[in-house]
């Protein structure tokens, strides 16, 4: 395998984006970040599963919470874990069972433009990727992972704004 090949990878505010690429008859993910492109040699799923545990939850807890700020929705965004009280935001492209599913860190968006093809997502990095996902559609799922953040963000200036925390000695 070639040197950008790796067994594992755990999901931060590094993460720009997953995507499933088939090498052979196996799902790989196509793995963007900050600081370069790797293959790992999992499923997206996978990944994001793993991320969530290593970093304090579980995929299911983290859907469970969104669910109750969005209701029974489809696509919903998670968060994968917090960095100094901020949420890390990813959202998906398709259902998140489905093979074809593409995870978006929400901090890596910096622009989505419609296309031929669906749409065009610059990343961070200035990276562009044209996904075959319709615009509007997309721009649907970047305003509910932008209001789940701004929701867990209203959280935590309440929590922050209550009574300080005296200990009890």
């Amino acid at each position: 395998m070639s040197a950008n090949y790796v067994n594992g990878y755990i999901m931060s505010f590094n993460t720009y984006l997953l995507q499933p690429i088939q090498y052979d008859s196996k799902i790989f993910t196509q793995v963007i970040d900050k600081h370069n492109e790797l293959t790992v040699t999992r499923k997206p799923m996978h990944i994001l599963r793993k991320s969530c545990v290593s970093l304090g939850t579980t995929y299911e807890a983290a859907r469970h919470s969104a669910k109750r700020f969005f209701g029974n929705q489809h696509k919903l965004p998670i968060v994968v874990a917090y960095d100094y009280g901020y949420p890390c935001i990813f959202l998906p492209t398709y259902s998140p069972n489905s093979i074809q599913n593409i995870w978006i860190g929400l901090h890596a968006i910096s622009n989505i433009v419609p296309s031929k093809m669906g749409c065009i997502v610059t990343l961070k990095n200035n990276k562009q990727i044209e996904l075959p996902i319709q615009y509007a559609s997309i721009s649907k799922q970047f305003v509910n992972a932008s209001m789940l953040y701004k929701h867990y963000m209203n959280e935590r200036k309440e929590i922050s704004q209550d009574t300080p925390y005296h200990p009890p000695f």
